[in-house]
């Protein structure tokens, strides 16, 4: 049995060291920056890298904001607009009923009391009389004589 036990060690230590039987440096897991490479210097610039990417996004969130409120205050200003063009063409309308020839001629006869004049009632005006050439002197002495 000493001679198994004795091969049970040799592979045991050929797992151990591999073909040399030389032993291989342990690995440290305690310092896994010592491992993959990254000193103080690194981990200070991912921190400041993170920093700026936040800010960036705290600046994007911020824009978008203020676009919304710009867009909340132009779709105002539009439903406001629709509201006055709605009003002038109100007015228009109006204006146009208003100014129709047969409403202010039946508002003339109905509260004024106003009718067609009577052949009789006709004056007609000589065209070959010559025009006043100061008409404001010919109103003023008609005024003050």
């Amino acid at each position: 049995m000493m001679a198994a036990e004795k091969w049970y060690e040799y592979q045991d230590s050929y797992k151990r060291y591999g073909l040399d039987l030389k032993p291989r440096p342990e690995k440290n897991t305690k310092s896994r920056s010592s491992n993959t490479g990254i000193n103080a210097k690194d981990k200070l610039r991912l921190l400041m890298l993170t920093v700026f990417i936040g800010f960036l996004c705290v600046g994007l969130i911020l824009s978008t904001a203020y676009a919304a409120s710009v867009k909340y205050r132009i779709n105002s200003m539009i439903a406001e607009n629709e509201v006055i063009q709605g009003e002038i063409e109100n007015l228009n309308v109006k204006i146009e009923s208003a100014s129709n020839i047969q409403i202010i001629e039946s508002r003339a006869s109905a509260e004024l009391g106003m009718v067609y004049p009577a052949s009789e009632q006709k004056v007609f005006l000589d065209g070959s009389q010559e025009a006043v050439k100061d008409f404001a002197l010919v109103i003023k002495e008609q005024a003050y004589n």
